[in-house]
């Protein structure tokens, strides 16, 4: 007998049409609940009510279109992609609409198939266009303008996988809907909704699905995005209290250390380095244990300043630890720290998976014994062999490569020591993001960079202009410096993509470099494979390295000077930024190209044209996230919470600050979140982030 569906945790397979397979398919696009099923929010919605003639259609207009199709091809493009073009008709006109890479759509055009599209309308040779389109193909015994779920109505669209189609879904969310919709719990208290005008959840799920009219749709939306945002903001404010109420290490010597390795330095420290150091160091000597995260551009000397603040601590008799994502990142931490500290009579170890048995039991020993006072590693050194019972200071680098249980383990096992936490990254996070995504931590931003770095230049470059970069980059390796050459990869599709960086490699080393040394790396490769071809790089025993992404959080080459990065448009703004990070550390004049193919959407160009033109960072991050969302910035979706849905900090701006004041007036009230309201909170909260959520005072 079925499980009667009852709750959002209900799994999905209980709905009625979902067996085995199609549950298999669901969970590709992140769909294990009801309530995953219920936040797997529309795209966009298909104005059914209004089909617009193709006729009249200008430039720029989104529009919906119901037409017939006349021609379906499909042909190559000069880089081994391919372009889908679909002409369809109406009584008034003629539309084309075009997919780039996307064969396998060509079988679902067959002339006389009625097909309803909508997107944004781009001219050319005087005719419309919509490139990339929502679509669907209607069947033929549905009328054009009938209501019902799928016509006469503002339509959902869904994000889709295989297995699963958009009627189908459809149906699927209008059963759960139909099953949970009233009587669900409202995890916001009703004093709050009646504030903002919101509808109840129930409500608020209907319209965001199957809106009767624009007005409600967003009234839904503005609600579910104060949801998550609200939530968020009461976790945040509940994990900083938490901490604040423990008592830490207080320090107090004078930090000696501190003074002697700043003095051997050959450099100054920057103003912004000397700001945040006096931030960090306010925290080390408060009494309470230090939670901050520690944000600089690439190359800002984010790792030196992390490493006067565990001189500080070590000075005063205890222990730090370093921890990166990778091997190759921790071992370069480990041999620049152990070079700094050498004459300072500090005792640095490296620990890693690969670290021999032999040499591993030694620095466990050591670490127990307090004799190392620096451990740094990778995922290793939290592992439950380790033991440091004097740690007072856990330093977390690029910190969103951690998962969050990964980050919470590392602060947490520092926190029952009543150790000092400080957790860095060099991906650049918008104000407005960090306020929301880190309100459990004290932020500190590294602005400056330090004096005589240039900015690396960027160009974009099309497929004729391609020689001209081989020879700039023949030239550099001629000179003794050394070049990257990118490939994207992305999940969907990464075997294609991994095969294309295969054959640019033999391509690069037998015909565009046959005088260098070129090397690949990528991600599928064993992890000792990865850490040499990074350690041959760094050691210039490499002239060139073809790489995917796997470099973008690499070493600090610094005679690397030229990168060339193919189809920049299939990478994040953020992402372009870190990879082209890699160059320009050393003395010389660096260059990044950004090759992409010649047909490329106008809306990518502009924003691959944005990425050329600016250098800074966090001018990028936030561009990224006006653009894409913040998606799952918050590293926590991988953990089974839902991350952020529908909200964009950057956007919602406005709900960001009104969540704030309704969180901080919730807990003034109710700190423990005890009463009536505070319990249907705290039970919410407890839903979506399990225990992550500090446990209940008293």
């Amino acid at each position: 007998m079925a499980k009667p569906v009852t709750d959002l945790g209900t799994q999905v397979q209980f709905l009625k049409g979902v067996g085995p397979a199609r549950a298999r398919s669901l969970a590709r696009l992140g769909v294990s609940t009801v309530g995953d099923l219920l936040a797997h929010y529309p795209r966009r919605w298909f104005d059914r009510t209004s089909a617009r003639p193709i006729r009249g259609l200008g430039a720029g207009q989104d529009a919906t279109v119901l037409g017939e199709v006349l021609t379906s091809s499909e042909r190559g493009t000069r880089r081994g992609g391919s372009l889908l073009t679909v002409t369809l008709g109406d009584d008034t006109g003629v539309l084309f609409c075009i997919w780039f890479n996307q064969k396998f759509l060509a079988k679902q055009f067959r002339p006389g198939k009625r097909v309803m599209a909508s997107g944004v309308v781009q001219m050319h040779a005087g005719r419309p266009q919509l490139a990339h389109p929502d679509f669907e193909i209607l069947e033929p015994e549905q009328p054009d303008t009938a209501p019902g779920l799928h016509t006469g109505r503002l339509v959902p669209v869904y994000g889709l996988t295989a297995g699963v189609g958009q009627y189908w879904l459809r149906s699927l969310v209008r059963q759960a809907l139909d099953l949970l919709g009233a009587g669900l719990t409202d995890p916001l208290p009703a004093d709050l909704r009646a504030r903002h005008g919101f509808p109840d959840r129930g409500t608020a799920l209907e319209h965001i699905h199957f809106p009767p009219d624009a007005d409600r749709r967003e009234a839904a939306r503005q609600r579910l995005v104060y949801e998550e945002l609200f939530s968020i903001q009461v976790l945040m404010a509940l994990r900083h209290g938490d901490r604040r109420d423990r008592a830490g290490l207080r320090l107090e010597k004078p930090g000696d250390l501190t003074r002697r390795l700043v003095a051997s330095l050959p450099f100054e420290l920057t103003g912004a380095q000397r700001r945040v150091l006096k931030e960090i160091l306010a925290d080390l000597r408060s009494g309470r244990p230090m939670h901050r995260l520690l944000q600089g551009d690439v190359g800002s000397g984010k790792t030196l300043v992390a490493l006067v603040a565990a001189l500080f601590v070590i000075e005063q008799g205890h222990q730090a630890l370093l921890m990166a994502p990778t091997e190759v990142l921790a071992r370069q931490h480990g041999r620049t720290v152990a070079g700094l500290c050498e004459s300072l009579g500090v005792t640095v170890e490296t620990l890693c998976g690969s670290t021999p048995s032999a040499e591993r039991r030694a620095i466990l020993a050591g670490t127990a014994a307090g004799e190392i006072d620096l451990l740094v590693g990778t995922h290793a050194v939290i592992q439950a062999d380790v033991h440091m019972p004097r740690l007072g200071l856990a330093i977390v680098d690029e910190q969103h490569r951690f998962g969050v249980r990964q980050r919470g383990r590392s602060a947490g096992a520092a926190a029952d020591e009543q150790a000092h936490v400080l957790v860095m990254s060099a991906t650049p996070i918008p104000r407005s993001l960090s306020l929301t995504l880190y309100g459990d931590l004290d932020l500190s931003v590294i602005d400056e960079l330090p004096a005589g770095r240039r900015p690396v230049a960027t160009r974009i470059v099309r497929e004729k202009e391609e020689a001209a970069v081989w020879q700039a980059c023949r030239d550099e390796v001629a000179a003794g410096r050394q070049v990257y050459v990118i490939h994207p990869v992305i999940e969907e599709t990464e075997g294609q993509d991994l095969k294309a960086a295969t054959v640019e490699y033999e391509r690069l080393r037998t015909e565009v470099f046959p005088d260098a040394v070129v090397a690949l790396l990528h991600g599928r490769l064993k992890a000792k494979e990865k850490d040499a071809a990074m350690s041959d790089f760094a050691a210039g025993r490499t002239d060139v390295l073809v790489a995917t992404t796997v470099v973008e959080v690499g070493v600090d080459v610094a005679n690397a000077t030229a990168m060339v990065i193919h189809n920049p448009e299939r990478f994040g703004l953020a992402q372009l930024h870190q990879l082209r990070g890699r160059v320009g550390r050393g003395e010389h004049a660096s260059r990044c190209w950004l090759l992409c193919d010649r047909y490329l959407a106008e809306e990518s160009f502009a924003r691959i044209r944005f990425f050329a033109e600016h250098t800074d960072g966090f001018a990028l991050a936030e561009e990224d996230l006006r653009q894409r969302g913040p998606g799952d910035a918050w590293g926590i979706r991988q953990s089974g919470a839902p991350g952020f849905r529908l909200a964009n900090p950057l956007r919602d701006a406005g709900i960001v600050a009104a969540c704030r004041d309704d969180a901080r007036r919730l807990l003034a009230e109710d700190p423990g979140l005890a009463g009536p309201e505070g319990r249907v909170v705290r039970e919410g909260l407890a839903a979506i982030f399990g225990n992550y959520l500090p446990p209940q005072a008293g």
